[in-house]
């Protein structure tokens, strides 16, 4: 889409980075991984004890899951970036931003 708004082909060989460049738009990968992270923080913080917190602290009884490669769960996802202890780390508001 980016490269039909600069008027480049993929024959070009113009990196997508460039191409992101000259048109300034926000890569949507990096802006999804952003609202994650707000959100994550946003969540674990609220003391109200919603359904959507509710589900993300939820482990099945067996805590199995089933065999192969395993798909990337939300969790995963932030520990890979704020650690295996990233409960705590988000009821620290500005340490939390820190990592963002």
């Amino acid at each position: 889409m980016e490269r039909s708004i600069v008027g480049t082909k993929h024959q070009d060989r113009a990196r997508n980075t460039d191409i992101r460049m000259k048109t300034k738009l926000t890569d949507i990968l990096l802006r999804i991984d952003q609202q994650k992270w707000r959100w994550t923080g946003h969540m674990m913080r609220d003391k109200q004890g919603k359904w959507c917190k509710a589900v993300s602290e939820w482990y099945p009884r067996d805590g199995k899951r089933s065999r192969g490669r395993q798909c990337i769960r939300w969790e995963d996802d932030i520990k890979m970036t704020a650690g295996p202890r990233w409960r705590r780390v988000t009821q620290d508001r500005p340490q939390w931003k820190l990592l963002e």
